[in-house]
């Protein structure tokens, strides 16, 4: 049974949405390997680039590929509805006390794994490693990674408190920087119990929805309240009526225009789509519809849904964790090393893509490592002292 079905006691159909949380985290891994060696590509400044493809697919449909940002909008997103699907299904608050109880545990415990890994590496001087292949890039989003050497102390302590009550900045961000979406993964999931346990019942509910709607515009925990509202309407059965191929395309093509939202749009199309009346970020408020639209067409297309439910893909989904916790630690490595040894005889672009090539076994083997030997034991462990507390 995959984290997904144990969140939410749901059947096997929706197993498409471990597919879909195996594909973002793909672009995850994506996204930071092309940003730390193309810096361009992140900041779209072309003086960075380093061959004029680079300005070519800046701002195009084909950087979705490595829309980060917008896997990470789909997790919140996939997080409000599978932290709630289960309540709405069954009624039972028992649902939501077990899982808000065991949430710490079940976040913490890969985290700081994951901090200790990279503790130990850094100690072992793998620091020197992303200082140089930064300079070699002209990356300093690269260089600056693992710069300085925390203490042992400081590292426990950031894994088990700073990165759920401080959003960026502590020294357990500074050695994996993937970790700023605990803050926000661990609020945003108290928020849905919150909801769950003294809204969701009520036929008023919606007003209530209306209201964390307008108090969470423009932060991250829109995408939580939106996934909620999604499991609400799942379950009334009102997600029935876009189940048509002339929705859904719509959907996906809206979803790709707004995912692909650039971090400097000025100059672009985008930069028509102005939020500032509201003091939003347009960049979380676009990325949070685009993960939306794609949950929605998940849901409702028979052809996704297949897609996504093949045994590789929902395989995918059980790894999702682990590789997001460890692929930053796979790149100041290993793909670092290839850069280093083979940029002089091969070019910089030829090494970089040999580096990727050498690197997706190693990102598939530490994360099937992480996931035996960490996370699963840390699901069962965050479960096992959920029943202690509950006297069960």
């Amino acid at each position: 049974m995959t984290d997904l079905q144990k969140k939410t006691a749901a059947p096997s159909r929706f197993m498409e949405l471990e597919g879909l949380r195996g594909i973002a985290s793909v672009m995850v891994v994506l996204t930071h390997f092309v940003f730390l060696f193309f810096p361009a590509m992140r900041s779209g400044k072309m003086s960075l680039a380093h061959n004029p493809l680079e300005e070519r697919i800046y701002g195009t449909p084909v950087t979705l590929l490595w829309a980060g940002t917008l896997a990470v909008a789909i997790f919140f997103v996939l997080s409000g509805f599978v932290l709630s699907i289960g309540f709405f299904r069954t009624g039972d608050q028992n649902i939501v006390k077990k899982l808000a109880i065991g949430r710490y545990l079940r976040l913490m415990l890969p985290a700081l794994a994951s901090l200790l890994i990279a503790w130990i590496l850094i100690q072992f001087g793998a620091h020197a490693l992303t200082n140089a292949a930064g300079e070699v890039a002209n990356s300093t989003m690269l260089s600056n990674k693992w710069r300085n050497d925390p203490s042992l102390l400081s590292v426990i302590k950031a894994g088990a408190l700073d990165i759920f009550v401080q959003y960026k900045g502590t020294s357990g961000r500074a050695i994996n920087h993937v970790l700023w979406t605990m803050n926000v993964e661990f609020f945003g999931s108290f928020l849905v119990f919150g909801f769950l346990l003294l809204f969701a019942q009520s036929k008023r509910r919606w007003l209530t929805y209306i209201a964390l709607v307008i108090g969470t515009f423009g932060s991250w925990y829109l995408g939580f309240v939106i996934g909620v509202m999604i499991a609400d309407a799942y379950h009334l059965g009102w997600l029935e009526k876009l189940k048509r191929w002339y929705l859904v395309l719509p959907m996906l093509a809206a979803a790709v225009f707004l995912g692909i939202f650039p971090k400097q749009h000025k100059g672009t199309i985008y930069e028509f789509f102005d939020l500032s009346l509201f003091s939003a970020s347009e960049r979380i408020v676009y990325l949070t519809i685009s993960a939306t639209l794609i949950l929605l067409a998940v849901l409702s297309s028979r052809t996704l849904t297949r897609f996504l439910q093949t045994r590789f893909m929902s395989a995918l989904g059980k790894y999702t964790f682990s590789l997001y916790l460890t692929h930053l630690l796979v790149i100041y490595t290993v793909s670092t090393s290839v850069v280093l040894l083979t940029h002089a005889q091969i070019g910089y672009t030829k090494s970089v893509l040999l580096s990727f090539l050498v690197s997706v076994p190693c990102f598939w083997l530490v994360s099937f490592l992480f996931e035996r030997y960490i996370d699963a034991p840390s699901i069962r462990f965050a479960r096992y002292m959920t029943k202690r507390y509950r006297g069960e």
